[in-house]
């Protein structure tokens, strides 16, 4: 938003909400959204690839032993969930490319 506001000259000062930067200049997609697809699609890379890989062997691993008795951090296999489920997307549509690039947002 820094750079939104810089490039239309609006200083915070001005008191002017980001929902109308974001109207002024054009850019209808906040940086969590572009989180959230980038996430989606390595998400969708890594469910295909071999499972002899190095990053899906790590993917898969969970570590032995017990976790602190804490409240559990969120991790990214979580936000990636939540995502999925936001976006009425399933496990299941990572093998059919076009049904997961439209889920995602990536329209080709």
């Amino acid at each position: 938003m820094d750079y939104l506001r810089r490039s239309a000259r609006v200083s915070k000062l001005d008191r002017i909400r980001n929902v109308e930067i974001r109207a002024k200049m054009d850019a209808t997609q906040t940086i969590v959204d572009r989180v959230e697809q980038r996430g989606l699609k390595w998400f969708g890379h890594l469910l295909r690839m071999e499972h002899l890989r190095w990053p899906y062997r790590i993917y898969s691993w969970s570590p032995p032993g017990k976790r602190k008795r804490e409240r559990p951090r969120r991790s990214w296999n979580d936000a990636i969930r939540r995502t999925m489920k936001d976006r009425n997307l399933e496990e299941e549509d990572v093998l059919d490319r076009n049904r997961w690039r439209l889920g995602v947002g990536m329209r080709r």
